[in-house]
């Protein structure tokens, strides 16, 4: 849970994704060799650039979509913080829509 709080202010904290957190950025390294390294280098750091700036992305969301990333991120880590991302993007948007009926 301390990692969730953590992701959630990484950017808030820190001025540069450069000076995200090692065991984040390992993280990532790891999947991405794993998920795409059959692929060649420059898959493997297309796909950590896009988490990298996922990271950044989920830091910037409002404090009011706390659970919203908390949820995504137990459901949607294991592949990708991009994904973490979209999952948190597309509810956010879904109860704007919803909030509007």
């Amino acid at each position: 849970m301390r990692r969730v709080v953590w992701l959630c202010g990484l950017p808030v904290v820190f001025s540069a994704v450069a000076q995200a957190d090692v065991d984040v950025k390992k993280e990532i390294i790891d999947r991405c060799k794993s998920q795409m390294g059959q692929y060649g280098s420059a898959m493997v750091k297309a796909c950590v650039d896009q988490d990298l700036e996922a990271v950044e992305k989920i830091g910037r969301i409002p404090d009011q979509y706390k659970s919203t990333v908390a949820r995504c991120l137990k459901q949607m880590r294991q592949y990708g913080f991009s994904l973490v991302n979209a999952c948190a993007e597309q509810d956010i948007e879904a109860d704007k829509a919803l909030s509007k009926y």
